[in-house]
């Protein structure tokens, strides 16, 4: 495809004009959610900022609200998510906007299952879990997305509460996006511990032949030339958008130091520095001494931080869980984001 102008986004949670499918990821998810039978009706997906989590449930929501028995709603964390979710409901195609009436007693077959509410949020599932019924009624089915989830008191009540839906075998869906840390933090939540049962797809790195192949028809270059952009990225889909960004924006894709600076700012600028600033310091410190020795043993970094192997296991394992580190090559450890170490070197100087 010929495109008149940048192709390439710096923006966060649009879904960019050159953007690589995961495919693998889309078509589970969809197959889980419409295929019967139904099995699971939550997916979570976590990965580190600009992992293309946000772009990833932009593309499903879209697939899936083009399906006639599907119903989408997309909620803000910060929002009463179970108020939110009545009035989208109410004021949904299914109902006509008409002024869907509920009696305020609870009177749920899932009662049974412990939830802890406030009188007026008892009102609202019970008011949710009727409107639900009628949908179900309806042959449809409903997917709420939220985008960015926090372990906060509202996404805590409508967790609990969408327990006490599937309970009641309600047609109603889950797709949240979240970093790694905010998603076990919500599970951690006492009566929410379902969440750990839960369906989670940690994003891996893109495809980088698939990337590879994007630059090299985007920009008319040679394999080879193609093939190093893509490996500079990583896989890192926020790199892949910033790097051909550059390279569009330079009008070349020769990668000397006017085009690495560009892409290192553009990295530090919209992703690193904020990673870096929510680090504890010793994360920060355990960084700093595999920026000094990337891809060295894991013996040698143990050493040079004077850390026992249990202590440092527990740091290895959530530096790489948060995606920040690459674990692949065994015995060894190196980063998981392109020019990464650059950075820690510079913010640790």
């Amino acid at each position: 495809m010929q495109y008149q102008k940048n192709p390439f986004t710096l923006s966060f949670g649009r879904k960019p004009a050159e953007y690589i499918n995961r495919l693998g990821d889309t078509d589970r998810i969809i197959s889980t959610f419409t295929l019967p039978p139904v099995t699971d009706q939550v997916y979570l997906l976590m990965g580190i900022r600009g992992s293309g989590k946000t772009v990833l449930m932009t593309d499903l929501t879209e697939k899936l609200g083009q399906l006639p028995d599907w119903l989408v709603i997309k909620i803000s964390p910060i929002d009463d998510i179970l108020e939110a979710l009545q009035l989208d409901l109410q004021n949904s195609r299914l109902f006509n906007g008409q002024n869907y009436h509920v009696s305020a007693s609870l009177n749920l077959p899932g009662a049974n299952v412990k939830v802890d509410h406030s009188p007026q949020e008892v009102n609202r599932i019970d008011a949710i879990d009727k409107l639900l019924a009628a949908v179900d009624k309806q042959g449809m089915k409903v997917l709420v997305a939220i985008d960015e989830v926090t372990n906060t008191p509202q996404m805590q009540a409508f967790a609990s509460a969408f327990q006490l839906f599937i309970s009641n075998n309600r047609p109603i869906y889950f797709l949240a996006t979240g970093l790694y840390d905010e998603i076990m933090s919500l599970q951690d939540e006492r009566n929410l511990t379902f969440l750990y049962r839960a369906p989670k797809i940690l994003l891996t790195p893109l495809n980088q032949q698939a990337i590879a192949n994007s630059y090299r028809e985007i920009f008319d270059i040679s394999m080879e030339k193609s093939i190093r952009m893509a490996q500079l990225t990583k896989g890192y889909p926020f790199a892949f958008q910033t790097l051909g960004y550059v390279c569009w924006e330079k009008g070349n894709c020769d990668l000397g130091e006017e085009e690495l600076a560009d892409f290192d700012q553009l990295l530090a600028d919209a992703a690193y520095s904020k990673m870096w600033s929510e680090l504890s310091e010793l994360d920060q410190r355990v960084l700093a001494a595999i920026a000094a020795n990337e891809g060295g043993k894991v013996k040698e970094f143990r050493e040079a931080l004077d850390m026992n192997p249990n202590l440092f296991n527990q740091y290895r394992r959530r530096l790489k869980n948060q995606g920040l580190i690459d674990t692949k090559l065994y015995g060894t450890i190196s980063f998981a984001l392109p020019r990464f170490a650059e950075f820690v070197k510079f913010e640790t100087f």
